[in-house]
Parts: C-alpha cells; sequence; structure tokens
C-alpha cells in the first residue's frame, strides 16, 4: 500500500503546472489596460484569482517590464515569481515565444499553463478541464473559438463556402480562431518547436463570452458589464 501511495505522490507531483502571465505596464490600444478597475479591483486581479484556486497550478511566474507592475501585483498575492523582463524583449512586437524562452529556465515544473490578464471572464471550470484534456495525451494545447459563418476576403471572395450552394452556416464547417486565453506545453514540447503551437497540438474551444480578451474600450465596457450581472 505504501509503494502505491508513493506511485501515486510521483504522479501528482509531475503532473503540476507553472502558470506563466506576461504582464506590462502600458499597452499601446487602451491607456493603463492592465490595471483598469473592474468592480472595485484591477483587471489583472481577476485571472490571477482565479489561477490561485486551481490545484494542479503550484507555481505562478509573472513577467513583467517595470517595477509599477511587481508593486500593484503585490498588493493583492503573496507567493508569486517574479522576473524582470530583459531590456531586448520590450519591443511592443517582440514574440511572447521569444519571452517565454527566456523564462524557461526559471519554471520549476516541467508543464506550462500560460496566459494573459486581459482574459478576465476564463472560469476555474474551464482551466481545469482544459488541463486534464491536456494529460490524456500530453500534446500542446491551446484554446480556440468556434465560428460557423460565411466569410469573405477584402476582394469579397468567399473563404469557407460556395455562393452557388448557400447552405446554412449550421452546415458549415467549423471555423476555429486562435483566442490567445491560454496555451499548455512542456518544457520539452516548447524547446523542441521554439513554439507554444506545433502540427501536434490540440484545440480547445472556450465560448465566445468566456474568451473575450480586452483589446478595445469596447471589450473593456463589455467585461465591467458582465462583471456586474
Amino acid at each position: 500500500m505504501k509503494q502505491r501511495r508513493n506511485f501515486l505522490t510521483i504522479i501528482i507531483i509531475n503532473n503540476m503546472f507553472t502558470a506563466f502571465i506576461p504582464v506590462k505596464e502600458n499597452s499601446e490600444r487602451v491607456k493603463n489596460k492592465n490595471f483598469r478597475i473592474i468592480n472595485e479591483k484591477p483587471l489583472f486581479y481577476y485571472i490571477l484569482n482565479t489561477l490561485t484556486a486551481i490545484k494542479q497550478i503550484t507555481e505562478m511566474v509573472i513577467d513583467h517590464d517595470t517595477d509599477k507592475v511587481r508593486s500593484e501585483i503585490e498588493k493583492y498575492f503573496d507567493n508569486l515569481k517574479f522576473t524582470k523582463r530583459e531590456k531586448h524583449l520590450l519591443d511592443p512586437h517582440e514574440s511572447v515565444n521569444k519571452i517565454i524562452e527566456a523564462n524557461l529556465e526559471n519554471f520549476k515544473n516541467k508543464f506550462i499553463f500560460q496566459t494573459h490578464v486581459t482574459n478576465p471572464l476564463l472560469t476555474k471550470e474551464t482551466i481545469e478541464s482544459s488541463i486534464s484534456k491536456f494529460l490524456i495525451h500530453e500534446e500542446s494545447l491551446f484554446s480556440v473559438t468556434k465560428h460557423q459563418a460565411r466569410f469573405y476576403n477584402s476582394e469579397i471572395d468567399p473563404l469557407n463556402h460556395d455562393l452557388d450552394k448557400l447552405l446554412s452556416t449550421q452546415h458549415l464547417e467549423p471555423w476555429y480562431e486562435e483566442n490567445s486565453n491560454f496555451y499548455i506545453f512542456s518544457k520539452n514540447q516548447f524547446l523542441k518547436n521554439n513554439s507554444r503551437i506545433n502540427q501536434a497540438s490540440k484545440i480547445y474551444i472556450v465560448s465566445k463570452t468566456e474568451s473575450i480578451d480586452i483589446d478595445t474600450e469596447e471589450d473593456l465596457e463589455l467585461v465591467i458589464k458582465l462583471k456586474q450581472k
């Protein structure tokens, strides 16, 4: 019985995750976005608070670009690990893959759950379910939004349907939008591909409401209304 308990302990330890969250002080489209107040709490509070409730997440690493980010987060949360972003990665157009690569050695767990503070509606249930799906095959997994609609390019050429066969949208093949809510992967997978996503990756569908990522003032206003309900 003792051997079985030890075996189960090893499995549990090996299935622990590090949550990695890049947080910048400034944003291009929505001023002070990460610190904007929603229901008396700053935007960054919501996803960080949700992550602290996930048992499989035993470490949270915050990549930040200024001391203000760290000091504001520490007003609400203890026991987080902070890493200051390197100067050559401060360009706003820098790839998140490069930021992850610079932080890999800071992660104590082999599995990574990467998300953003701009996803305040992401739920504990969704995160736990996505982690469970990832652990089935341990292939990298990322969140998507499902669309079944008729799409056109700027020249009004149909992209996913035939104008001569106007099928109802429910019969169209679904398209899946990478919504940047979260990415789940192992250190080894990332090192092999230098990317969070590869040809073997799986997708996890998140509802359109829950997957709202705050990129505009309109997004922020919508989230404020939803949080007030």
